[in-house]
């Protein structure tokens, strides 16, 4: 039972310590309410003025449409068809990505962003300040700077201006290739639409249509940037992402300080892109037309000669249609010949690619398609490595020739290749076994009809090389025709199905979030503040603090007397002063626990704890009580109280002669009526010696006859010996501790020194006690109900000592 009993106490002291704690927390912070109201406004003010200061960011978004080869869009399906695709190739060591991942790549590309930059203009900057700042003048400039040349450095300056046909240029600056920033204080006047030498180069100004309207006073500020440099910058600023998983929509987003520039950032993007797609497309298609004019020039002088020769032979043998004469001859030979005409079509056709692949200024360059061919594997092959080199061009423009990438479909391309002219021999071969046979046909019908005139077989011959020159010739015309009518088609499989949009309202800085931390940032200092102030002090803060570091009892607590000196006492207070009420409460307490106590001491730890003011304020209230108190100043070094009367003589002369008197030293009522004082007399040199002999028990003995309290005000306990030497005499010690004052550490050396029993009868007393300080602590109303506590709670507590007292 009585363990259960001892943890209940024990979890209930827990509780009360830790509401203390809070309580204490709330008191520091609102006792210093006024910190938090000055930090919070402070703390907005600043926010405001950053939140101003920044840069306003506008944000503007396009969706744009990815189209298949066929004209639909890449359904969740194709990706997945694809996707299983690239699986294999993987599975092969062919490293191939997402076509929708790679778009998104190019299209925020660094060369894509070059164009952009280009054709917008960007590499040249206007803005001007507005309030805390800056603002871009994209289409509000007032005028147009024109450059000589394309800036290598970053270069700035400023422009005012100055009237209807002049501008002054100045603050100018640029940036070397070191970056060192280089500055000139040069004022230039400039004629609008006249060339001007300045330190950051040649350039004309032209007015803009809001010249005239433009204010004055205000300077334009311009940067004229590389472009490089401004088209990595933008490259920042810009992104692309999918739209969702099923769909080939990309979203570009574009971040810029002015939200018209962000939108023409976008669609110039787009448009570069756009043509950047279709000149990849055209690439097949240019190879394909130069290979076909090539070959048109070859076969059209081949045919003129053919055709020559067959005028030649008729003109030379006077026959104008051999045909009318040979019908009867060649009527069989017909479909023989047809073949054969046929089969050296596409036997020549074979045979020029051929040519052309073996030509190793043609390596990196598509393989022209002509469908005539038969065999669908061999198209099927060229429809491949036409796909795979325009890829592989475009991963060169993007990277370069070394990438991984790029050497890896080299290697695939060198494989297809070797491929393909392995299958143009085989086709060729097949070619030659069907000329062989069509011919071997011919040779036989030319037999039957041997017995012609050698003219007219050496015309037949003409004629029939006549025929295959001229298929020829038209064949390459009309597929001419086609990769024109390819080349005219500017559409691509690319389109903007959302224009750019956004918000009217900038995204950064985001001015809730920079005034929510600004709040939040000016609520927390004084609370950082407070906390350090608590962890880098040192003294006692409150009455809970001394309650939980000694087992010693508190006596009292006295109040901040904002006005008090050496010589005030509570006789100048009303009756209801706060200060006056304490020493009641105190005068209460000492004599519920001490009755029969009548020599009190007073000392502390050091200096300026107070202890001379308790000394001299309690023999006051005492006296006012109608008791006769004798205040002794045993601080015989340092006489505070002794300050208050004008005998020279006192504690130090009567110690040391013992023929005096010591109502021949008292000087009567000096603190009010009924409260004598025994000054500390002149400085003796062995102030402890002196304090040490019997005199001091007969002073004692002395003074109980005539007093009913004697107080010695004594040297702080840590200063000099003094004060342990008096104690042997005092029936009652009060040791005072003052807030603020005392250092916290020393309450475990004083509780040691408490349980050691140094002092008789140890008792403390509260100096200094402030609302602000010590919530807890009931200030002069805080009497028996305390005491009673104390003793109590406390096993070396005020019952016990009664008790011990009563036994001894």
């Amino acid at each position: 039972m009585d363990t259960n009993n001892y943890f209940n106490e024990t979890e209930n002291e827990e509780e009360i310590d830790l509401a203390r704690q809070l309580h204490a927390c709330f008191a520091a912070v609102a006792s210093r309410w006024h910190w938090f109201v000055v930090s919070v406004i402070l703390c907005l003010a600043v926010g405001w003025i950053y939140q101003q200061r920044k840069t306003r960011i506008y944000q503007r978004q396009a969706v744009i449409l990815i189209e298949d080869s066929d004209g639909g869009s890449f359904s969740s399906r194709n990706r997945n068809a694809r996707n299983i695709s690239n699986k294999l190739l993987e599975l092969n060591g062919v490293s191939v990505g997402d076509n929708l991942i790679n778009e998104m790549f190019i299209i925020t590309s660094h060369r894509l962003m070059k164009r952009v930059v280009d054709s917008l203009g960007l590499d040249v900057n206007y803005s001007a300040q507005e309030a805390f700042h800056t603002v871009p003048l994209y289409r509000a400039r007032p005028f147009e700077v024109v450059f000589a040349q394309k800036a290598r450095i970053p270069q700035f300056f400023e422009v005012r201006i100055k009237n209807s046909r002049q501008v002054e240029l100045s603050a100018f600056s640029y940036i070397d290739e070191t970056g060192k920033k280089h500055e000139s204080n040069r004022k230039i006047t400039a004629t609008l639409g006249q060339r001007v030498a300045t330190p950051v180069g040649s350039l004309v100004v032209e007015p803009r249509k809001d010249f005239l309207s433009y204010p004055k006073d205000n300077a334009v500020r311009v940067s004229h940037l590389p472009v490089d440099l401004c088209a990595a910058a933008y490259k920042a600023e810009i992104s692309a992402s999918e739209y969702d998983k099923e769909s080939s929509l990309i979203v570009l987003t574009c971040n810029d300080d002015d939200p018209k520039r962000a939108a023409d950032v976008i669609r110039e993007t787009f448009e570069a892109y756009k043509r950047d797609v279709l000149a990849n497309k055209n690439r097949v298609a240019e190879s394909t037309a130069r290979f076909i004019d090539e070959r048109i020039r070859l076969i059209g002088s081949e045919l003129s000669q053919v055709e020559g020769s067959l005028a030649g032979l008729k003109k030379r043998i006077g026959v104008v249609d051999f045909q009318t004469a040979a019908n009867s001859y060649t009527t069989e030979s017909a479909t023989a010949r047809r073949e054969a005409i046929e089969m050296e079509t596409q036997r020549s056709v074979a045979q020029y690619l051929k040519e052309f692949m073996q030509e190793q200024s043609n390596v990196k360059e598509p393989i022209p398609v002509l469908p005539g061919m038969s065999g669908n594997s061999l198209s099927s092959q060229i429809s491949d490595y036409n796909r795979m080199m325009i890829e592989r061009n475009r991963m060169a423009d993007n990277s370069n020739e070394q990438s991984p990438l790029v050497v890896n479909i080299d290697k695939q391309l060198t494989s297809l290749r070797g491929a393909i002219l392995a299958s143009l021999d085989n086709y060729v071969k097949q070619l030659d076994l069907q000329l062989q046979s069509a011919r071997h046909t011919e040779n036989d019908l030319s037999r039957i009809i041997s017995q012609a005139p050698e003219n007219e077989k050496e015309a037949l011959d003409v004629v029939r090389q006549q025929n295959l020159k001229e298929a020829l010739y038209t064949y390459l015309l009309n597929k001419r025709e086609e990769v024109a009518l390819q080349l005219a088609i500017n559409e691509t499989n690319v389109r903007m199905v959302e224009d750019p949009l956004g918000p009217s309202a900038p995204i950064r800085p985001r001015k809730s979030i920079i005034m929510g931390i600004a709040l939040l940032a000016g609520l927390f200092i004084p609370v950082v503040l407070i906390y350090l102030i608590y962890i880098f002090d040192r003294t006692l803060n409150s009455r809970h603090e001394v309650e939980k570091a000694t087992d010693a009892p508190i006596l009292g607590e006295l109040p901040r007397w904002e006005k008090c000196d050496e010589r005030s006492n509570i006789s100048s207070l009303s009756n209801d002063d706060p200060v006056t009420e304490s020493f009641r409460m105190l005068r209460y307490n000492l004599e519920f626990i001490q009755k029969g106590s009548r020599v009190l001491q007073t000392t502390s730890t050091t200096p300026g704890q107070g202890k001379t003011f308790v000394a001299r304020n309690l023999a006051v209230v005492l006296a006012m009580r109608g008791m006769r108190v004798l205040v002794v100043d045993a601080d015989i070094r340092k006489r505070t109280l002794s300050k208050n009367a004008h005998n020279p003589r006192g504690l130090s002369n009567y110690l040391a002669d013992s023929s005096l008197q010591l109502n021949d030293l008292i000087t009567p009522s000096v603190f009010c009526k009924n409260a004598d004082l025994l000054s500390a007399g002149p400085l003796p040199p062995n102030p402890s010696e002196l304090l040490m002999s019997d005199r001091l028990e007969a002073l004692v003995e002395e003074a109980r006859k005539n007093y009913d309290y004697l107080i010695f005000d004594t040297t702080p306990f840590f200063s000099v010996a003094d004060a342990g030497i008096v104690n042997r005499v005092a029936d009652l010690t009060l040791y005072v501790m003052r807030i603020g004052v005392q250092e916290r550490e020393f309450l475990k050396d004083f509780d040691k020194m408490y349980r050691a029993g140094k002092f008789r009868n140890l008792y403390l007393v509260l100096n200094d006690v402030t609302a602000k300080n010590d919530r807890y602590s009931y200030g002069y109303g805080y009497g028996y109900g305390q005491i009673e506590r104390n003793s109590e709670e406390k096993p070396g507590g005020l019952k016990g000592k009664l008790a011990f007292m009563k036994r001894k």
